[in-house]
Formats: C-alpha cells, structure tokens, sequence
C-alpha cells in the first residue's frame, strides 16, 4: 500500500505533476500531461515520490519523459503539450454533408433513422447544397474533409458530383487543401460513378459486418444479396484505389449481440477482401437501433470481453506474417506515442462535436456532430446549431457563436470534470456527450456512469498490458510507424 505521508511529502520542486495507478499486484502506471507514461515497481514509485530515484536505473526514463523537473523542464513541457493539442485553435475540419436520408438497405441497427426509398423529399437539392459548401470555407481551418453521409449517399449523387466540383474550385481560389471521402454500401455503385469519384480523388469507405451469414443478417437488402454486391465493388474500388495509388477502401464493421463471439469469421472476412485492418465499433442507442436495444445491444463487459479476443487474434496473425491492424487500437497507440493527437475526434478533451466536425442535414440544419443529427430524427434537437443562411458568413458565425458549441467545449473538456480529471488515463480519454445525454440525460455524466468511458479504460488497460509484452509491442508499433 501506498503510504499516505510520503505522497503528501512528495518533492514537487523535483517531480513534474503527474497521475498514477497501481497496475497490478508489481507495478505502477504514471502518465502525464504530454501524454508520456512510465512502469514503476512498487519500491521505484516509493524511490521516486521520496526523490531516492536519482541514482537508479529508472531516473534517466523518468528524465526523459518529463516525469522530473530538470533546468529546461518547462520550455520541453510546454511545447510538447502544445504540440499535442495542436488542435485546439484550428475549428471545423471535417464537415458530414448528408446528401440525403433515402436507403436501399433494411439495416438492423440503423443509427440514422433512414428514410424508404421513395421518399424524394429527404434529398438535400443543389441550392441547399451550394449554402452548405460556401458556410464550409468560412473555416480558419487550411485543411477541410467533406464527407459524404446518408441515408445512402449515392441515391443522391447529381448533388455529391456538384459539392465535390464546386468546392473543389473554392479550394483553389481560397488555397485550403481539400479533401473528400463518401461513405456508401456500395450497392448503387457504377463503373462510370467509380472512375468519376476516383478521378476526383474522393475516398470511398464502406460498412462490412462479416462474412456472408452476418453481413446479411445485420445489413439486409431489399430481396437481394448485400454482401454479394458489397464485397464485389470492394474488391473493385481497392483495384482502381490501387492503380492511382490511394489508400485501400476502408470498412466499418458494427458489433450486435449476434456477432459477439464470431470475431474470427469477421476478421478472417476483412482479410480475404483484401483488408489490412478493421475498425472494432460499439453500437450506438440511436435511429432505429434505440427501439431495439435489448435485442441488439450487450453489456459493457461483454464488448471489452469481444475487443481483447479480437485484438489476441489480431496480433497472433501478425505472429505469422499478417499485416492486419484494429482502427481505435492504432488511435490510442498514436496518442500515447506520437508526438501530435491523431485527430480522432470522438476521443479528445474537449472533443470534436460543434468545434471540429459538424453535420449538415439534407434540410440545411446543421448539427454539432453525426450523431447529433441522428438524435434529431428522434426529434431531440438539442444539438441543432444553425440553419444555412443565404449568407454564408453569418451561418458560419452562428455556429461558432451558438450556445450548443460552447456548452460542448465545457461539457467535454476533461481538465475540470471530476474523475476524469485525476484519472491515469486523462491524456488519452474523451468523453462522448452525445452518448452520456442519450443514455443518462447529463451532459455532465459522473465517470462512475459513463459507459463509453469504461469501455476506453477497458482498451488501454488491456493495450497497456500489451505494450509490457516485447514482441507485442513491436507488433503493435508498427501499426503506427506510417
């Protein structure tokens, strides 16, 4: 045990301010705020709190990774936690255009509350969509992401072809750089819609729960083959991606009860599909997928229990020669090693909803994140910002200047929300507001109450406990040496 008058004796004037944790029955886990970490045995944390730490073995490590002050601590300490929140004066980047809410699929968990097929009135038209572009480079960001959100975004694709070219030519004049990706089942997808896309280099991700058997019975079509017709034009995108040199078509997978405890079938899917990697993604009380979470939904422990198998899976086939890699595992890898924040936006303090990424419905309201416009079809409006405006300035300030955006910095800043605040794991946890109003009705969810923040505690402990393992760790380094 810890002896309580020896932490209140503790040489400030020597040790930087950190966090800590017992580990397990031999070790201490201490982080700090440039988001480094150190191992302690119990009598190495007693020899550096008591300041006996500077003739051991441990003292040059702790040096190293601003764990003690030495003559030019606060210049190093500074411009490594700047560097790391680089973020934070750079406001939306990543702008979700949903094209339209119209979908060919029946999914099970549908978190965006689609709407059928004919109902043309939930397309987003050209002039909507001209507002929604000029609002977008208002932005003090240089960089900027549209991403292209649905419904099915390709049922609405005349407008995805005119925001691709409009805002490709106020890139130009204004000189942001530009990026473009569409998230789409892949379903209505044309050689002639492929080439176009590509040509302009639009990323293109898709959703694929598992092999066929699973696929199917979470993604259903409408009296056809889901997977059939998904994992054909996956293996086309990658072949044209490949030819232009781009990155791999990315894939999302959604975790149900049902898939629970086929991990393998999953993950050995992605891979016969040509994948190097897969994205491990709870499911989420939103759309349709809020009316049938008994069903579909499981506990916490059942999705940590899901993740570490998975994960074991995963390295093993790295073991034997597979270079397959976990999404949100490679996020926190990147937080705790590199030196800027990987800008995943759902796990950083304050977190990206109103500030860093906005949804931009088919209608011209604008939400503070993707999920807070799924609440909306729920018809909890919240998180509603603004309207487009004919004038594109003003829209702009609105958003920035609304009462949804400064309430979500406050809500999701961590440095004074209590238990997170003290917490080992504070450099590299974010809380989700939008989960914690949906499930508790707080903004301010107490940790004790916060699932999304148990299950990332759950991850880094269980990453933690990998990074101690050598070969381990250097499988999992190499997920994030590029």
């Amino acid at each position: 045990m810890l002896n309580l008058q020896d932490i209140k004796n503790a040489h400030t004037d020597k040790i930087w301010y950190f966090r800590f944790k017992k580990f397990d029955e031999n070790s201490y886990l201490i982080t700090n705020d440039a988001w480094k970490y150190e191992f302690l045995t119990p009598k190495e944390f007693h020899t550096f709190i008591t300041w006996d730490i500077e003739n051991t073995l441990k003292y040059e490590a702790l040096s190293k990774n601003g764990f003690i002050k030495d003559q030019d601590y606060q210049d190093k300490m500074a411009g490594s936690i700047a560097l790391k929140n680089h973020f934070v004066g750079v406001w939306p980047t990543l702008h979700m255009i949903i094209t339209t809410l119209r979908c060919n699929h029946k999914c099970k968990y549908c978190h965006a509350a689609v709407a059928p097929m004919t109902a043309k009135e939930y397309d987003m038209d050209i002039e909507t969509a001209t507002r929604v572009v000029d609002t977008i480079f208002y932005t003090n960001s240089p960089s900027l992401t549209i991403e292209f959100q649905g419904g099915e975004s390709l049922v609405n694709y005349e407008v995805v072809q005119h925001i691709v070219d409009y805002a490709t030519i106020k890139a130009g004049h204004l000189k942001k750089w530009l990026n473009f990706s569409l998230v789409s089942n892949l379903t209505l997808m044309t050689e002639e819609k492929l080439t176009r896309l590509l040509d302009h280099w639009v990323d293109i991700c898709t959703s694929l729960d598992g092999n066929k058997v699973i696929h199917n019975s979470n993604r259903a079509g409408y009296n056809w083959d889901s997977f059939e017709k998904v994992s054909y034009w996956m293996k086309r995108v990658s072949e044209e991606k490949q030819k232009r040199n781009m990155w791999k078509i990315g894939a999302l997978l959604t975790v149900t009860k049902e898939t629970l405890p086929k991990y393998k079938e999953i993950i050995d899917t992605y891979l016969e599909l040509g994948l190097d990697g897969i994205f491990l993604r709870w499911l989420n009380p939103y759309g349709f997928a809020a009316s049938d979470m008994k069903t579909l939904a499981y506990e916490s422990e059942e999705w940590i229990d899901f993740y570490k198998k998975s994960l074991d899976y995963i390295i093993e086939l790295n073991k034997k020669g597979t270079f397959f890699t976990e999404s949100i595992t490679s996020v926190y890898l990147m937080k705790i090693f590199n030196a800027k924040d990987p800008a995943f936006m759902d796990i950083r303090s304050p977190s990206g909803i109103a500030v860093w990424g906005v949804a931009y419905n088919y209608d011209g309201k604008i939400y503070a994140s993707d999920e807070s416009r799924m609440l909306g079809r729920m018809w909890i409006d919240d998180f509603l910002m603004t309207e487009v405006w004919d004038n594109a300035k003003q829209t702009y300030n609105d958003m920035m200047n609304s009462e949804v955006t400064k309430v979500a910095i406050q809500s999701s800043c961590l440095d004074w929300l209590p238990g997170y605040n003290d917490h080992v794991y504070k450099p590299y946890l974010g809380v989700d507001i939008i989960h914690n109003f949906t499930t508790t009705w707080n903004l301010y969810t107490p940790l004790v109450q916060d699932e999304k923040v148990k299950i990332q505690i759950a991850i880094l402990d269980y990453i933690f406990e990998k990074l101690r393992d050598k070969e381990a760790k250097e499988i999992l380094l190499s997920w994030i040496q590029n």
